[in-house]
């Protein structure tokens, strides 16, 4: 079940700690004799003190001495401890970081088109970063946490026991109501955690779409109206913040303030049994020191409560998005697409995206031959680029197949499927890094020969060699540095390097102007030559020489023929086409 920490989950955050099981027994081991050393020294404590109460003797000085050494030893030891399991344990907690942040972003590209759409990229990264790293400290200090705590506890009760009987059952007899109390706290501080964590992630993604789009939020005059929206979140944010820091301070604070009762009750009922002959001033002292131990125990008791539920809150955050089942998979035994022919088929395909059960694309078929340009016209929104990526398999079929050489697309393996496509889109990504960088992403191996080539032939060579550092001129977050036809050509020259067999074109030329429609043009011809290429464009003056044009219209192709030929027909082409 979605938002819940599960046993199944449980295990898989168990699961976290087998690769470095060695480095956990070694933190393991160094907490619990740091915590050892703590129970140690309040009874070295009590018997330097009976030694000094007691009657000075000739020996009483040398005795003094070894438990003053023994304490600093004891000192040393829980030093040396403390340093020992703080850094293997934080390393640990960071390599099981680094498993889970490689492992979420690696099921991060696995997903399907649809998901993307649905969650922006600052959600996604919330999840990345902050939530993971609050559970790094909680697979670090968590486990030592409740170690020591427990191993503080036990051996103080056990100790105190063998001093005096009544005196310990008293002390202890007032932990349950800490424990109590502790529950019922857990139990908001889980609401109150989740309901900051999705504040915060929906913070990030106001923060990353404004960010993004900064150039329109400015030249529409826009600023204070995303401000307002940004405050507005920014201030739900801050309150469940407050909420949560007002129920730590409260119930913290109030556990603070229990081994000074616990020393309370040591020293009323302590005098109790001085006066009635019953215990001597040097165990009381023993037993304050005692209590007054409890305190570290219980301050890392909170401290465990608060990484239980900041890890918790986190862990349930990753495991949601772990557990979705990415739409579009791999079959076991997919075949590789050996040197395609490039022959596509579509057969009585129907599609629907997840979230609606009304097609798009119903009972379409249609056939395009290795090495022919067909193109797919119609109103915006009627499926044309949903044809695209259905062959790229960005999305399955929801009936009927898609064939690539006769094989469905679903068999083969998705690398060998998207390796023999290209896509040229309107909006064009560029990586943030150099010319060269973005280039080369087309065929990582290509050498430079091989890049300056593609570039030419993408007709963007002359201006590369115009900027002072060339092929490594930096083109800023999404190529901001570059123009819109600029960012075109690159991606072209990406295409160029990878060879692609078929070649998809949406609608790659329609927001460039003339002069850069016809340079980009030009590429794109150089590129489509022996090459099966699918267009899709609103300006039909791009399409005329294709081989066959589609036109879609209410889920199904309502006419197919040359640009001549539907313009004979006088139908829905033409009408597209005049107006």
């Amino acid at each position: 079940m979605k938002s819940q920490f599960t046993k199944q989950r449980a295990k898989k955050f168990l699961s976290y700690y087998r690769p470095h099981r060695n480095i956990f027994i070694m933190d393991m081991f160094f907490a619990a004799l740091s915590a050892a050393s703590v129970l140690l020294f309040p009874l070295v404590s009590g018997y330097m003190t009976r030694e000094v109460l007691a009657q000075w003797n000739e020996g009483t000085f040398q005795k003094l001495m070894s438990a003053a050494a023994v304490l600093v030893l004891l000192t040393l030891l829980k030093m040396i401890s403390n340093i020992i399991y703080a850094y293997f344990g934080h390393a640990m907690g960071a390599k099981m970081e680094e498993s889970m942040r490689r492992e979420l972003f690696e099921h991060y590209e696995s997903l399907s088109f649809g998901f993307h759409a649905r969650n922006s990229t600052g959600k996604l990264m919330t999840v990345l970063s902050n939530d993971l790293t609050n559970m790094t400290e909680f697979f670090h200090h968590a486990p030592e946490d409740l170690l020591m705590t427990v191993i503080k506890f036990i051996g103080a009760f056990i100790i105190m026991l063998s001093i005096n009987i009544p005196l310990t059952l008293i002390v202890f007899a007032a932990l349950p109501l800490l424990g109590i109390a502790a529950y019922y706290t857990d139990k908001r501080f889980e609401k109150t955690l989740l309901e900051n964590k999705t504040h915060l992630s929906e913070l990030n993604e106001y923060l990353e779409d404004t960010l993004s789009g900064i150039r329109t939020v400015k030249a529409f005059g826009q600023e204070e109206k995303h401000l307002e929206c940004f405050q507005e979140k920014n201030r739900l944010y801050t309150v469940s913040k407050c909420l949560f820091y007002k129920l730590e301070a409260t119930f913290y604070e109030s556990v603070e303030a229990y081994p000074q009762f616990l020393s309370m009750l040591v020293v009323i009922f302590g005098s109790l049994f001085i006066a009635r002959g019953t215990l001597n001033a040097a165990i009381l002292v023993t037993f304050l020191l005692y209590a007054g131990s409890l305190s570290e125990p219980i301050r890392t008791m909170l401290n465990f409560m608060r990484l239980y539920e900041e890890g918790k809150a986190g862990f349930i955050r990753f495991m949601d998005m772990i557990e979705i089942k990415p739409m579009v998979t791999e079959r076991e035994n997919a075949v590789s697409l050996e040197n395609p022919a490039g022959n596509i088929r579509f057969e009585q395909v129907s599609f629907h995206y997840e979230d609606s059960t009304e097609n798009i694309l119903e009972n379409v078929s249609f056939e395009i031959k290795s090495g022919q340009t067909v193109a797919f016209v119609g109103a915006s929104g009627i499926g044309k680029t949903t044809v695209a990526s259905l062959v790229s398999r960005f999305y399955d079929v929801t009936g009927g197949t898609v064939t690539i050489d006769e094989t469905d697309i679903r068999d083969l393996s998705l690398h060998s499927l998207r390796s023999c496509i290209g896509i040229v889109q309107q909006e064009v990504y560029i990586f943030n890094g150099t010319i060269r960088d973005n280039i080369r992403y087309g065929q990582k191996e290509a050498t430079e020969e091989e890049i300056m080539n593609a570039a030419k032939l993408a007709n963007i060579h002359d201006f590369i060699l115009s900027l002072e550092n060339r092929y490594d001129s930096l083109v800023g977050t999404r190529g901001i540095m570059l123009s819109g036809g600029q960012r075109q050509r690159i991606s072209i020259a990406r295409l160029f390097l990878k060879n692609p067999r078929i070649l998809i074109m949406d609608e790659a030329t329609s927001a460039l102007d003339y002069e850069n429609e016809e340079i980009i043009q030009q590429s794109i011809d150089k590129l489509k030559q022996d090459r099966t290429s699918i267009l899709i464009a609103h300006r039909l003056s791009t399409i005329k020489n294709a081989d066959r044009i589609f036109v879609l219209s209410d889920k199904y192709i309502a006419e197919q023929g040359t640009h001549e030929e539907l313009l004979a027909l006088n139908g829905e082409y033409a009408r597209l086409y005049l107006h």
